[in-house]
């Protein structure tokens, strides 16, 4: 039991995701109860709410976001269901029945670019459309269905996260690791500068999907361009496709966002390329030592 009323209880902070909004959290001076209890202990998030009732909501960031990648989730269906749908409507109905908001970790990948729309971005209100959805995106959909029976819960569409530094997990640190990469442009969520808006989310109470993604879109090209100007000639870069996208990359529309928190949401390019220009060159070393390792 927690000696000070949390502002916050976060489920799931050891994750990429998860870690991130918790640094967040405090260096925006937020005291934090974090758990790893299971989504599937209905008893156990029960009782860590009940001994630790924060004073703004819970926030979960735990759930399956593949291992390493959404094929993860199509091999292990079963697992993904108990972690992403019924474990986060778990979490959903235990904070419903004590009266505090629940925000919940969705996707902003329900969307591929209509080629007859040219340039449109896709609100909260639009139906998804992609053509083949797999295991992952299909219960990310069925969430925001169920959930919109809920008073309390927000879900944060998440798009490509990047971190500020080259965690392989992070949008950044994939792109400087792959081999081959895609002409694309899509909508990312810049952890250093929308985490910090979470908060605020909260504070207003603000529920329903909310597209959690940085004002225009990020071209790989670009982001491939931009580690060239910052890596030594020793980095074995990605080869950028000239062949058309597997799946063309959609943009998530900000209005909302902007509204519910009331700030600007900042340019997604900008931030991309201001946080590899602050890539430390410790970091740098280390990605070169791992290339130089798989030969």
């Amino acid at each position: 039991m927690a000696t000070t009323t949390p502002d916050f209880v976060l489920l799931g902070a050891t994750g990429f995701l998860g870690s991130g909004i918790l640094s967040s959290l405090k260096a925006g001076g937020h005291v934090v109860e974090t758990s790893r209890v299971r989504l599937q202990d209905r008893e156990g998030i029960e009782r860590l709410l009940d001994e630790n009732r924060p004073k703004l909501g819970v926030i979960c960031a735990a759930g399956e976001r593949g291992k390493p990648n959404i094929s993860w989730c199509d091999a292990h269906p079963i697992e993904t269901v108990d972690a992403n749908l019924t474990g986060q409507l778990t979490v959903a109905a235990v904070c419903h029945a004590r009266g505090l908001h629940c925000t919940l970790l969705g996707t902003g990948a329900l969307y591929e670019a209509d080629p007859a729309r040219a340039g449109y971005r896709f609100t909260e209100h639009d139906p998804s459309n992609v053509a083949k959805p797999g295991t992952y995106v299909t219960l990310r959909i069925k969430l925001e269905e169920v959930t919109a029976f809920f008073d309390n819960v927000l879900i944060l569409r998440v798009m490509y996260p990047a971190s500020s530094d080259l965690d392989r997990r992070g949008l950044i640190g994939k792109l400087a690791r792959f081999k081959n990469v895609e002409a694309v442009a899509p909508s990312v969520t810049v952890m250093q500068d929308l985490f910090p808006l979470v908060p605020e989310l909260v504070k207003r109470k603000v529920t329903g999907p909310v597209n959690f993604v940085n004002r225009g879109c990020v071209a790989y090209s670009d982001v491939v361009a931009a580690l060239r100007t910052r890596m030594p000639p020793a980095w074995i870069g990605p080869v950028v496709s000239a062949l058309p996208p597997s799946r063309p990359a959609a943009e998530l529309d900000v209005a909302r966002l902007a509204t519910s928190c009331g700030r600007d949401i900042p340019d997604a390019m900008e931030s991309v390329l201001k946080a590899i220009a602050g890539i430390s060159d410790a970091e740098i070393e280390e990605l070169l030592r791992e290339q130089r390792s798989e030969g």
